[in-house]
């Protein structure tokens, strides 16, 4: 059983009895980190919304490997991405400690023979779920492999904390050697470009030429591949010297 002021936050409905009888037959359910919530292959016995957390859905390829479909970390995110009338393909695990709200699919049917607007409410969160895959879906086709990495990291900050390498290469579409040489490339680049105060110069007195002279990323470069910009910093000031 859950509140009704939680019913009210996630359907429209304002008919009190179909409100007390959501909460009635509803739950919230707090899934650990990796456990899972819905198995795929097997036949959904709810519907499934976030309150809280981060979840990552699957299937499995013709090799029976999983693969990552997308994540949910949104509150309110509807996460049947199937059909509720067969068995299921997809999978979805909690990524982190994950709330969810979830109302048993028998009951809500019955209840929908009374009340045919909760159909259209599922009709509504379905849609906008596949809304959402659609737009994952054409990011993941027409963005380089840089720029999906990018995007996934702006869309996503708490699931890329916390997502395993394999995990988010699978949902790029991507060998999971290939994602790590991208971060290190892009980290790299991003070092390269912002570091400051590591390099020694001569400038000519009379012509103002200006010669390099040492650069200290040449001289110690597995200490300089530990480093990493700080939140908020302009440039890397990983080795401060003097000449």
């Amino acid at each position: 059983m859950v509140s009704e002021e939680l019913i009210r936050q996630l359907f429209r409905t304002q008919d009190q009895a179909v409100i007390r009888r959501l909460s009635e037959i509803s739950e919230t359910v707090i899934y650990k980190k990796r456990q899972e919530i819905h198995k795929a292959g097997e036949t959904y016995t709810h519907f499934y919304m976030l309150l809280r957390g981060a979840v990552y859905t699957y299937f499995y390829d013709e090799h029976q490997h999983p693969v990552v479909l997308c994540f949910f970390s949104e509150k309110n995110d509807f996460m049947n991405v199937e059909n509720f009338n067969k068995q299921s393909t997809v999978g979805m695990t909690a990524l982190t400690e994950t709330e969810v709200f979830r109302v048993p699919i028998k009951e809500i049917l019955q209840l929908s023979d009374e009340i045919p607007t909760l159909i259209l409410e599922y009709a509504g969160y379905l849609q906008k779920t596949m809304m959402y895959l659609c737009v994952i879906n054409n990011r993941r086709m027409n963005l380089t492999a840089e720029e999906r990495y990018q995007w996934f990291c702006e869309k996503w900050p708490e699931v890329e904390a916390s997502a395993s390498n394999k995990q988010i290469a699978s949902f790029l579409r991507m060998r999971p050697e290939s994602l790590s040489r991208l971060k290190a490339q892009m980290k790299q680049s991003e070092k390269e470009a912002k570091t400051s105060e590591d390099k020694i110069i001569m400038i000519e007195k009379d012509s103002g030429n200006i010669t390099e002279l040492v650069d200290l990323i040449d001289l110690l470069p597995d200490y300089y591949s530990t480093t990493s910009l700080p939140g908020g910093a302009e440039d890397l000031d990983w080795m401060h010297i003097n000449s």
